[in-house]
């Protein structure tokens, strides 16, 4: 599954993708950045894609091609944009709004992080009861 979050209308924000970009779901990426900005010329956010197939990285370099830009800093994202020759951008390059970065989601980290919070809490409440 690929989670697409569009940048609002008439902003130079990041797209943000987060998931699996793979079949279908890279087809869709295509159809959403062609209807958003009647172009490609748009930077896609791939710090949370865990996973590209052939057909995403076909879509990722008709991006490119088009003028397409990418942020990451995960391993995952660096190699992927090296091995398909993508322009990578950090998040300072890629702003245009005065010194403000573009939006990213946290929402998968902060629910790592919680329910390993929560883990540590069960942990220490059987230790303690002795079982």
């Amino acid at each position: 599954m690929l989670r697409i979050t569009l940048p609002p209308a008439n902003s130079t924000e990041a797209f943000i993708l987060e998931g699996r970009l793979t079949g279908l779901w890279a087809q869709e990426l295509l159809r959403v950045a062609r209807g958003a900005n009647q172009g490609y010329g748009n930077i896609f956010n791939l710090q949370e894609v865990f996973y590209v197939d052939s057909v995403g990285e076909d879509a990722l370099r008709l991006l490119a091609r088009r003028g397409a830009r990418f942020i990451t800093e995960s391993a995952y994202g660096k190699d992927l944009c090296n091995r398909l020759k993508l322009r990578r951008v950090v998040d300072s390059e890629a702003d245009n709004n005065n010194g403000k970065r573009p939006k990213r989601s946290c929402k998968p980290r902060q629910r790592r992080i919680a329910y390993a919070g929560r883990l540590d809490e069960l942990a220490a409440e059987r230790s303690s009861s002795g079982k």
